[in-house]
């Protein structure tokens, strides 16, 4: 019973301790003066994440190539697509396997969200989410 009682008069103080730090900091109604370089520089969120969506867009176009260079290019009725000659399990004889751009593009794509979610599965540790079913 002492035990709960000094764990809620910390609590308490805590509390009270963060109010008064709270309370004595001066509030900020006007905003600095900036100097040209800072305006300058892009500040808000929305140009952040522009940049990280170009990083990002960047990154998947340069998988994308990278992916392509298995495959042969090839013309037909007007569209581009890549072929990759493949044997299919079970058998000895490679069949051509041909894709458009949109295909190979979405299975990148897709197995970069694979990796990601391989990689990050292997971080969990015991606890909620993480299948350990405890």
């Amino acid at each position: 019973m002492t035990i709960v009682k000094v764990l809620q008069s910390l609590a308490i103080g805590f509390g009270a301790a963060a109010l008064a730090a709270c309370a004595s900091q001066p509030a900020a109604d006007a905003a600095p003066a900036k100097t040209p370089a800072q305006a300058a520089a892009p500040t808000s969120t929305a140009s952040n994440a522009a940049v990280t969506e170009a990083d990002t867009a960047s990154a998947m176009e340069k998988r994308f190539q990278e992916a392509a260079r298995s495959y042969k290019t090839v013309q037909k009725d007007g569209k581009t697509m890549y072929c990759k000659r493949e044997k299919l399990i079970g058998t000895t004889i490679p069949t051509m396997n041909c894709i458009t751009e949109a295909q190979l593009r979405n299975e990148v794509e897709n197995m970069e969200e694979y990796r990601s979610r391989a990689r990050n599965a292997s971080k969990c540790t015991h606890g909620a989410g993480c299948g350990a079913g405890g």
